[in-house]
């Protein structure tokens, strides 16, 4: 066994002013070790999961000086194999978990959580990324580990087969989970939460539908583009805000109705779209 810690960082997404932030795993503590490039990192024997973005030495948000959003013990077989480090995703399938379509199945806050379900040793409830801006936006749209359920479900058996030593989720590898619902109960209090919180999900699920025409068009049509995806995913967010209202659209998602909600980076999606997405 082959343990470490894995820390999730953050930083802005990719516009001025975004109200999403971009996350990504290490293997160490950028607070107290700085390392400016992959080759250092690699140079020091420790990794770096891309999770469908660039490099980056250090976090920090808006909200938070350093960019530090979760922590967990590890071991590194078992998360190299759910997603490989040191490997941009848009270069290598194997850096992409099973968000194999960068903005279709997911984004970078699914990669990541999929990256640090490998901390959920002992049946302990994994890390998540759920302190970055926008998380609750993605997730909404996404679901906590992208929309490749089959696939993710399959690949948490294989790897825990192949690490020998992940009991510790063997419970849960076939679970699909996703945890939107119960934030919205937990968030929502008064007398109209219940309907609100069941007005939201079915609208959901009506989206989710009508997006995969969409998200999953013919190989042989062209696939949408950033914008149309960007388009698309907004406007699912302004209903929601018309169900929940102002303040309680704030209160669930941590953003007012009227900022920016793009949530796909359309240089990162245009890099995976011009390569050949393998599965």
């Amino acid at each position: 066994m082959s343990a470490v810690t894995l820390f999730a960082w953050s930083v802005p997404a990719y516009f001025q002013g975004s109200v999403v932030d971009h996350t990504w795993v290490t293997t160490y503590d950028n607070r107290v070790k700085v390392y400016p490039a992959l080759a250092d990192v690699l140079s020091a024997g420790e990794h770096y999961w891309y999770s469908w973005g660039s490099f980056h030495a250090k976090g920090g948000t808006p909200v938070s000086a350093d960019g530090f959003l979760a922590s967990g013990a590890a071991d590194l077989l078992y998360a190299g194999c759910l997603c490989r480090p040191d490997v941009d995703s848009t270069i290598d399938p194997a850096a992409r978990g099973t968000i194999f379509s960068y903005g279709r199945d997911g984004v970078c806050h699914q990669l990541s959580n999929q990256i640090l379900w490998a901390t959920g040793r002992g049946g302990a409830t994994p890390a998540t990324v759920n302190k970055a801006r926008g998380y609750w936006l993605s997730i909404a749209i996404f679901g906590t580990y992208g929309k490749q359920h089959a696939a993710w479900a399959s690949k948490k058996i294989q790897c825990s087969t192949q690490g020998g030593s992940h009991a510790m989720n063997s419970g849960q590898a076939g679970a699909d989970v996703d945890d939107f619902q119960g934030h919205l109960q937990a968030t929502l209090k008064g007398p109209d939460a219940g309907a609100k919180i069941k007005s939201l999900m079915d609208h959901r699920r009506a989206f989710m539908v009508q997006v995969e025409r969409l998200q999953y068009a013919p190989q042989d049509s062209d696939v949408p583009t950033a914008s149309e995806l960007n388009k698309a995913y907004s406007s699912f967010l302004h209903e929601a805000a018309d169900i929940l209202g102002p303040e309680d659209f704030e209160r669930v998602f941590g953003q007012r109705p009227t900022d920016e909600m793009n949530i796909v980076d359309p240089s990162i999606y245009e890099q995976s779209v011009r390569r050949p997405l393998q599965k």
